[in-house]
Order: C-alpha cells, then sequence, then structure tokens
C-alpha cells in the first residue's frame, strides 16, 4: 500500500460551456450536503461544506428556475463524497453549453442522476471531493471538483467495496466480500476468509458490519413466501409489504404516490438497481435510483397507466457467492392486465405481496452495491378489470404488421394464422366532428389545422428534450396528402411512424405536455404516443408533465390541428367516431410479445 494523504488537494474540470461568470468556492475538510436545481438543464447547485468541524455554506451557482429540487444529504462524517459525473450541452441548436445532469458519488452509495442525461459525458472518479469550482449564469455552465487523494491499494486494479460478515451458523470464520472492476467488461466479486493474528477464523460470536451499514446487527435474512406487514408511517388505507431480501446496505424509502408509470432496473447477477416513475394527480415524478452502478443489462418497464395497474409483485432473493449476503436475484411485476417478467434468475425463496388486495403506490428497501432488499406501499382497494381497448379491432388478417423505424415498439402484435374468430364494428360511421378533442398543450406559438381526411398514413416526430416537430401524411380518397411541418427544425432525433394504411388505422394519441425552464406560460409537448388497430407505437420523449390522452370516444383519427413555433407548442386530433354494434369486417386471433 502506499499512502497519499499528504499530498495536497488538485483542481479537475471544469466541465460544461465558456458562458457565465467564473466561482470557485474554494478547499474545505469535506461535503456535508448538496442542493440541486434543475428542470432541462441543472439550473443551480449550493453546497453544505465541513470546515475542521464548522459547517459552511457556499453561494448558491446558477439562476433562479428550476422545476424539482433535491438533496444530497451524506451522511458526515462517515460518508464522503468519492466522485461525480454528468453530461453537458445545449438545450437547443444555437444555445450555449450548460451542464444537462449530475450524478454522485460516496463512498456508501450514489445520488441521481438530476437532469437529464443527454449529451457529453464527463466523470471524475479518483480521491475524495473537498471542493467546487465552475461557472454559472442563468444556469450551471461548468463544474469542476477539487479532489484530495485517499488511501488506495497497487497495484491499480480497482477496489470499489468492501463488506464483512460473520456467520451465526455452523460454518465457522468470517469472510469479506470485496467487489471490484479488471477492465470495462468484467466485474469482480471476492470472498475472503477473516483470521486473526494467529491464523485462526474468527469467532462466529462477532456481529455482521458493513461499510454500507453501521446500525444492523441482524444476520436473519426474511425466507418466508407470506407477506409481511409492517407498520409504517403512509396515509391511512395504505399497507406496507416487507422489505424482502437482505440485511445490507442502507435504508430507502420513496414514499407513497398515485400510481405506478414506468420502472427501470439494471441486473447482473442479481438485480443492481432499480428506478420507479411514479403518477401524482397526473403528474409524472421519478424517484430516486436505488442500488449500485455495475449492471450490464437494462430492463424498462412501461405501463399503460392509468388503465394498467401494478397491483403486486414476484421476486426471488439470495447470495451471490458461498455464505455470501443476499440480495433481490429476480423481480416481476404484475398489473390487472398481465404480467411483465420476470427480470433476473430466478433463483432461491421466493417472495409476493398479496394479490387482489390493491394496488402498488411506492417503493421501500435497502440498497448497496445491489438492491439488497425491496418492499412495497400497497392502497387498499379492489383494482377494477381493464377495458377492452379498441386496439383488438385488427383489419384483414393476411397483412403483415407494419414496422416503426429508429424507435422501441412496446407491444409489438404478431398474428396467428389460427383462422378467423371474431368480427368487430368498423364499418358504420359518423361525420367526422368538426373540431377534434385538445388541443393540449401550451398557449404559444400560433395555432394550425389541418383539417379532415380519409386517415393516416405515416407520421414524422423530431424531438430533443421535448418534442420539437410532427409532420403528417394524409390519405384524401387515395391520394397522399402531406401537411407542412408543425414545429422548429431543432431535435437530436427523428422517428417515423409507418401505418399499414388502410388495414391499420390510427385510433387514438396520448402523450405528456409541460414547462420548459420552470416556465408555466411556455408549456410544450414533452412526449407523444400514438396507438392503432394493431399495437402502440412510442413514447416518443420524455414521459414528464401533464398527462393527456384523446381515449373519449371510440373511432379513429383522420386529422390533426395544433400551436407550434420552435416547439410542438400543443396538439389535438380530429375523430371520426365507431357507430352502432354491426359487426361487419372479419379479425384474427393475435398475440401480444412484450
Amino acid at each position: 500500500m502506499s499512502l497519499e494523504d499528504d499530498k495536497k488537494p488538485v483542481s479537475v474540470g471544469p466541465w460544461g460551456g465558456q458562458g457565465g461568470s467564473s466561482w470557485d468556492d474554494g478547499i474545505y475538510s469535506r461535503v456535508r450536503q448538496l442542493l440541486i436545481v434543475h428542470g432541462a438543464c441543472i439550473d443551480s447547485i449550493q453546497i453544505e461544506y465541513d470546515n475542521k468541524g464548522k459547517s459552511i455554506w457556499s453561494r448558491k451557482h446558477g439562476g433562479d428556475g428550476g422545476s424539482k429540487t433535491d438533496k444530497v444529504k451524506l451522511d458526515y462524517p462517515d460518508e464522503f463524497l468519492t466522485s461525480v459525473h454528468g453530461y453537458y450541452g445545449s438545450l437547443n441548436e444555437r444555445g450555449p453549453i450548460l451542464v444537462r445532469s449530475l450524478t454522485f458519488h460516496s463512498n456508501r452509495k450514489t445520488y441521481g442522476p438530476y437532469g437529464i442525461e443527454q449529451g457529453t459525458s464527463f466523470s471524475m472518479t479518483r480521491g475524495e471531493i473537498v471542493g467546487f469550482h465552475g461557472k454559472c449564469g442563468w444556469y450551471l455552465d461548468a463544474i469542476g471538483v477539487y479532489s484530495k487523494p485517499t488511501l488506495k491499494l497497487n497495484p491499480s486494479k480497482t477496489i470499489i467495496h468492501a463488506q464483512s460478515f460473520v456467520p451465526n451458523g455452523p460454518e465457522r470464520g468470517g469472510f469479506s466480500v470485496i467487489q471490484g472492476s479488471v477492465g470495462e467488461s468484467y466485474d469482480i466479486v471476492l470472498a475472503v476468509r477473516q483470521r486473526d493474528a494467529f491464523g485462526n477464523p474468527l469467532p462466529r460470536e462477532l456481529s455482521r458490519q458493513t461499510s454500507s451499514s453501521s446500525h444492523d446487527s441482524s444476520d436473519v435474512e426474511a425466507k418466508s413466501k407470506t407477506p409481511e406487514k409492517v407498520p409504517s408511517k403512509v396515509p391511512e388505507g395504505v399497507i406496507t409489504y416487507g422489505p424482502w431480501g437482505g440485511n445490507g446496505g442502507a435504508k430507502f424509502d420513496d414514499g407513497t404516490y398515485t400510481g405506478i408509470r414506468q420502472i427501470t432496473l439494471s441486473r447482473n447477477v442479481g438485480i443492481v438497481s432499480i428506478k420507479v416513475c411514479y403518477d401524482r394527480d397526473g403528474q409524472a415524478v421519478w424517484g430516486s435510483k436505488h442500488g449500485g452502478t455495475g449492471g450490464f443489462k437494462t430492463d424498462r418497464i412501461m405501463f399503460d397507466y392509468p388503465s394498467e395497474i401494478l397491483t403486486h409483485i414476484t421476486g426471488t432473493f439470495g447470495p451471490l457467492m458461498y455464505m455470501g449476503p443476499n440480495v433481490i436475484k429476480s423481480l416481476t411485476f404484475c398489473t390487472n392486465k398481465g404480467k411483465h417478467g420476470p427480470y433476473g434468475d430466478e433463483q432461491g425463496p421466493s417472495f409476493t405481496n398479496k394479490m387482489n388486495e390493491g394496488k402498488i403506490v411506492g417503493f421501500h428497501g435497502k440498497e448497496g452495491l445491489f438492491l439488497d432488499a425491496v418492499g412495497v406501499h400497497v392502497m387498499e382497494g379492489k383494482v377494477p378489470p381493464p377495458k377492452p381497448s379498441f386496439s383488438q379491432a385488427i383489419i384483414q388478417s393476411e397483412r403483415p404488421i407494419a414496422e416503426i423505424d429508429n424507435s422501441p415498439w412496446s407491444n409489438k402484435l404478431v398474428l396467428a394464422r389460427q383462422g378467423l374468430v371474431e368480427e368487430v364494428a368498423c364499418g358504420v360511421i359518423k361525420e367526422p366532428a368538426p373540431c377534434g378533442p385538445g388541443p393540449w398543450g401550451g398557449d404559444g406559438g400560433r395555432a394550425w389545422d389541418d383539417g379532415v381526411y380519409s386517415g393516416i398514413k405515416q407520421i414524422f416526430i423530431t424531438k430533443s428534450e421535448v418534442i420539437c416537430s410532427i409532420q403528417i401524411e394524409y390519405d384524401r380518397n387515395g391520394q397522399s396528402v402531406w401537411s407542412v411541418k408543425h414545429g422548429g427544425h431543432g431535435g437530436t432525433a427523428t422517428h417515423r411512424v409507418k401505418l399499414d394504411y388502410p388495414h391499420e388505422v390510427l385510433i387514438c394519441v396520448s402523450g405528456y405536455y409541460g414547462s420548459i425552464n420552470n416556465d408555466e406560460k411556455s408549456n410544450v409537448i414533452r412526449s407523444l404516443t400514438f396507438y392503432s388497430s394493431r399495437g402502440k407505437y412510442g413514447p416518443f420523449g420524455e414521459e414528464t408533465g401533464t398527462y393527456f390522452t384523446s381515449t373519449t370516444t371510440e373511432g379513429k383519427v383522420v386529422g390533426f390541428h395544433g400551436r407550434s413555433s420552435s416547439y410542438l407548442d400543443a396538439i389535438g386530433v380530429h375523430m371520426q367516431h365507431w357507430l352502432g354494434n354491426q359487426r361487419t369486417s372479419r379479425l384474427s386471433r393475435f398475440k401480444i410479445f412484450s
């Protein structure tokens, strides 16, 4: 080993743009906490330092905007900041370079990401952070750190984390778990037997000690399949189950919300991390990422909220090695529409919360290098069955399924050629409504209206952090008619939704709209999802803000209207409604592959 504590801190960075005024907090003993205000980028940051036991707050670096404030409070003096990484880039094609996202790592856990991870990435992964510097104006233009070297091992293979365990069972002697990396593509996990100065195994009466949790002295793991109700400070009518899994790591609790919109998992030999997008009275709210950063596979589970409701989870847990600590090995998410998963290896004891008892409105558990344990908050009540979707009306059985370019298709439908099984009402229609539902979004920009056509052939969408533009190819009695492009010329990605017209029709449009830079007057469309008679296209864009949908009556979309400027400010539809129960067109059996 080599001691480097006597070396002076070094300045690293700053990363970001050249705008704004320079700032420099200087060098302190340690960082206690950080306040980050963010939206489409990092609006401001403020740091509480420790100077030989005395708390010192920095000035706020940045502007007064931002739609969300997050606090990173370290468990001083035992927890300290070890690294920071993030992204920088412009909000539009000609805009200044700003810090778009920040993620902080301590010797115990990961905080963030805060902001939007788009642009050019940067990272500082060496030593202990004891100060910050950078540039700021209306936003955080750039950020850098002062790094103090810490005790490290030679050779230079990175040791990320170490935990010590002593079993209470018949096996004598403790062990240490060391996880590290030996290159970009490989992780190592070692179990090292502990012995005393005379070479004998440590006595088994010693309690478990971890660098992530110093207050947990029990090594008893939850092994029962029966859900355990735990009293907690939650709203009336909410039951807390779990957590199930191991006893390691630090506790976390996202609290309770209205529902669950989507879940992102990272995994390798176990579930590494979980991050949940909640619904709070129509607003999308992301929770923090819970767990580590060593996953090589990412799963994104998107629920068709609010019609699809998460009712219960199942999973398994177990050690990653012989005598190792228990972590979550697999997770399966069950809704009123079906099952998503399993994600991970279904090995070890299983767990679940009670079925048919309510809907899941929050997650809690324990986190360290992996997702050590997980539990749920459940709102009691009867969950209604899903309403039949008009998207089950597939016309013309032998037509191939339409493909979509440059975008994931959440529910790809595949026709099974077992014959015709049902008829649907597609033939009798009403006259098109003079002005369909909407528009939804902001009041900015100029109003536009494409009018009413026979149907929709394809749609082009450009987006960055919001929807920048939309352009539609309509059908008018067999003739192709293109709309003008509604919106600006920006956008970092282009998506194409090509329908198999006339055998596939557009039946619903949904999405989210919200503000830019926390200005309520600048609401624009942030995300769009299109539903056809054969499936779902999207979502395109970030699902944050206020939700909207055109599914008030069954029918097909025959035109668009809205408002536009440099972005797509608002959007609405003209609907042609189905009428009566006549069932003249025939339909094929199909199966959904998620």
